[in-house]
């Protein structure tokens, strides 16, 4: 870690789990957006917990709605459920020579939700419906560090190196032309490492799901269900990075811009980065269910695509300060907006119950270079994304027992 964590900043403050291309798809959306809405969260119930999330064939509480809710016809009484959840996140960075330690708590409520058999125990053949609330994922992280970075190597380098207009903004780069012929060559930089350097990287929200489900035995030990599910959250990502010359390294007789000597003795690079989503959307879910021997259960489910609209603002604050009593500051809102379709989700489960022992095992197929995005983004750009979901993700086989 002590090697990559610099390479992990330029990750979260550059790119946002994209590609470098140029500046300004700093602000744009990214592959990483799709990943983060479209991995499948977890279900935390104590019994679904016991049972690594393996339970979709013998489960008759509220949270078959969510994995396979045919399984709710198996409910044959009024049950409510809930859950809360206290997270706790330990963080233990080690970057250069120092190692600085976070910690990120939260108590949410997990879950709440009913079921509602429709039919009488004494009938032959049982319905049920559902309905609830379950929060499935957890974004919440954090990241701090501090160390004096001796190599020649900064952010503010690796930010002009790729013509990027904060250090030019901030007046810690230029731009070289050939004396020639006028053309562009590049960003410049006098800077060559020798800053101290501290982060604080803070993420917090989640996934919500308020849900609909019925189920039925429609013959005997055969059961068939489906749900709707109606999803809300949000993230936000708080991220600080502060370059500063703690040892001296820049004097008074340097100049980040050689003409400007408001731009002497350098003291500090800061920029704050806050990207905040709201979003929303929906999916449904369709399960089968057979029991035969009494003790012995497989069946399947299906979840169609989650369509989910995106309300991006993206802000930028940035400054350099110089020991002339000189700032250069940069203040940005950028707001986007667009739609990502994650891919389907088949999964095949089965369970044995022996006596007081069961056992479950379940295997989840999901194809990631299916997401999509859409919405408001222009078409190339659309187009853009989608190719590099395609290169970049792949299929993946989960398999789950309990």
């Amino acid at each position: 870690m002590k090697k990559n964590l610099f390479a992990l900043l330029i990750f979260i403050f550059l790119l946002n789990a994209g590609s470098i291309v140029n500046a300004q798809d700093y602000f744009k959306p990214n592959i990483g957006d799709a990943l983060r809405v479209s991995i499948s969260g977890q279900i935390y119930d104590a019994r679904t917990l016991s049972m690594g999330n393996s339970n979709t064939v013998f489960n008759d509480t509220y949270s078959a709605t969510l994995l396979n809710p045919a399984t709710l016809g198996l409910a044959r009484k009024f049950t409510v459920n809930t859950s809360v959840g206290a997270n706790l996140y330990n963080n233990d960075a080690n970057f250069i020579n120092d190692s600085t330690f976070s910690r990120r708590t939260e108590t949410v409520l997990n879950q709440l939700g009913i079921v509602i058999p429709l039919v009488s125990d004494s009938a032959s053949n049982n319905f049920a419906i559902s309905l609830g609330y379950n929060r499935s994922k957890d974004f919440n992280k954090i990241l701090k560090f501090s160390a004096y970075n001796a190599s020649n190597s900064s952010l503010i380098q690796d930010l002009t190196s790729i013509n990027n207009f904060i250090p030019r903004e901030l007046l810690l780069s230029y731009p070289e032309f050939d004396p020639g012929s006028n053309e562009y060559l590049g960003d410049r930089t006098i800077f060559n490492g020798n800053l101290n350097q501290e982060g604080y990287v803070l993420e917090e929200g989640g996934i919500n799901h308020w849900s609909f489900g019925i189920a039925g035995e429609l013959a005997s030990n055969i059961f068939f269900g489906a749900s709707f599910n109606y999803n809300v959250g949000s993230y936000l990502r708080d991220g600080e990075f502060t370059e500063s010359d703690t040892r001296d390294s820049y004097a008074d007789t340097i100049q980040t811009i050689g003409n400007d000597p408001l731009t002497a003795a350098f003291q500090s690079f800061y920029i704050n980065d806050i990207k905040d989503w709201v979003f929303n959307g929906y999916d449904l879910r369709i399960g089968v269910l057979y029991k035969f021997f009494n003790f012995i259960g497989i069946g399947g489910a299906v979840k169609t695509p989650s369509i989910i609209s995106i309300t991006e603002n993206h802000y930028f604050r940035g400054k350099s300060q110089f020991a002339t009593s000189f700032s250069a500051q940069i203040d940005t809102v950028i707001a986007n907006k667009f739609t990502i379709q994650s891919p389907y989700e088949f999964s095949v489960a089965a369970d044995v119950n022996l006596w007081f022992i069961t056992g479950t095992a379940e295997v989840t197929y999901i194809d990631y270079t299916q997401m999509k995005f859409s919405g408001d983004l222009e078409v190339p750009e659309q187009s853009a994304l989608n190719k590099k979901i395609i290169d970049a993700y792949t299929q993946t086989v989960n398999l789950k027992i309990g």
